[in-house]
């Protein structure tokens, strides 16, 4: 790896990139005044144990290594773009490792929130075929993230008009709905559109130092030939250079070979939105020239004064409920919570995800659509569907129905990448 790239360590907040990040600083294979990072993308359906583990990799980076480790969130604000009609955009927000509450407002978000502003902004759910969650979560905040750090300023700028309400009107929505080509009737696409207007509609200005105990001394000579304005360009002939290290291990070459093509094909579409990958980006996987296994990795935990506290199996695993889950695994991680003690408000309970996918679905009937396939009455997280599928299983949960063991041995319908 080059000695001037900066290395952006992508933490899931999972036991193989924490031995991952743990190697790294142990071996002293980070430099601060080069770039190096490590960052951690809260999307508000994290399990409990989740945060409580990466807190402690955090203060770790931090305290004892000086890498600065940032927690980002994905957050809209309102703009109207010089014009008079006012619209919701997608940016992120620096949060610290403690919950957001009334004494402190710079907390993370837990209770699902940024997640339903995300699909509210969209008005439509994540599914197989359309993983918004994963790019506008993931991908697009880390991409809008970078192109503010890599730039090598103190803050990053406020967004979002100086009002003291928000300006966003019923018309402007619809208007922007029919804009996109949009025909959802109006009473449904105001309704899926409120969470996300009852949000922050300014992203105010935050300095990098106040949101990490690491002492920030980048000092990168090479990135400021990529910085155009107040921003590092990372597309196009001035994109910055840089490595994302990834705690994926060898039994995963899949992952691997899936973000090497990604990056490969980027190389020929010169797409240049944050959505998009970046044209600079390489990748490092350190367990994987390391051949560093499942098994290697439980091992090593094993030896630690602290753990993740999830069981080894990857039941557990962030999110708890992804529908990229078999129906049979989501249903007996309802059944293993009935005897825990859960907030029914949070996307640890199931709960929350019966009340979401009712939310957010597209009705197809209220819609007035004309419906091509037999017994498909709506289309959410598992694509179209005559009933609802989280409420299903919940019902299936409360009347005490087994699973069948074989199902529990298939794997996801789509394996887990939204950490790549």
């Amino acid at each position: 790896m080059s000695n001037k790239k900066p290395y952006i360590v992508k933490f899931s907040g999972g036991r193989s990139s924490a031995m991952m990040l743990m190697k790294l600083l142990k071996n002293n294979q980070l430099n601060p005044k080069r770039g190096d990072i490590i960052i951690f993308n809260n999307t508000s359906a994290e399990h409990p144990a989740t945060y409580e583990f990466t807190r402690k990799i955090k203060k770790i980076a931090e305290e004892e290594y000086n890498i600065p480790f940032f927690w980002i969130e994905y957050q809209t604000y309102e703009d109207s773009n010089g014009t008079y009609q006012w619209s919701r955009r997608p940016s992120y927000k620096l949060v610290n490792d403690q919950p957001l509450s009334r004494d402190n407002l710079g907390g993370y978000r837990y209770k699902g929130e940024v997640f339903e502003e995300m699909i509210s902004l969209s008005g439509f759910l994540p599914s197989m075929v359309s993983r918004v969650c994963t790019l506008s979560m993931k991908i697009f905040v880390t991409n809008a993230f970078l192109s503010d750090w890599f730039a090598q300023k103190q803050s990053i700028e406020r967004l979002g008009h100086y009002g003291n309400s928000p300006k966003m009107s019923d018309d402007d929505v619809i208007k922007t709905h029919k804009k996109n080509g949009g025909s959802v009737p109006k009473s449904i696409l105001l309704s899926k559109k409120a969470f996300v207007r009852s949000c922050a509609f300014v992203r105010e200005k935050q300095f990098w130092q106040d949101w990490t105990k690491a002492n920030i001394v980048i000092d990168n000579k090479v990135l400021t030939e990529s910085v155009v304005g107040n921003k590092a360009q990372l597309y196009g002939d001035l994109a910055v250079d840089y490595v994302s290290i990834l705690g994926i291990r060898s039994d995963e070459q899949r992952r691997i070979t899936k973000i090497e093509n990604r990056i490969d094909e980027a190389q020929e579409n010169q797409g240049k939105s944050l959505f998009n990958q970046p044209h600079g980006e390489s990748i490092f996987a350190p367990l994987v020239d390391g051949n560093i296994t499942q098994e290697q990795v439980i091992e090593f935990w094993e030896r630690q004064n602290f753990n993740l506290k999830l069981s080894n199996t990857g039941l557990f695993s962030n999110c708890l409920y992804c529908p990229l889950k078999s129906k049979a695994k989501l249903q007996q991680i309802a059944t293993l919570q009935l005897e825990q003690n859960i907030d029914k408000d949070t996307p640890e309970s199931i709960d929350w995800w019966v009340n979401i996918e009712k939310k957010y679905s597209r009705d197809l009937v209220a819609e007035d659509r004309n419906i091509t396939k037999d017994n498909t009455k709506f289309v959410g997280f598992f694509g179209g569907i005559n009933k609802f599928v989280f409420e299903d299983i919940k019902k299936k949960v409360d009347d005490g129905e087994r699973i069948d063991p074989e199902l529990l041995k298939l794997d996801s319908a789509i394996p887990c990448n939204c950490t790549d």
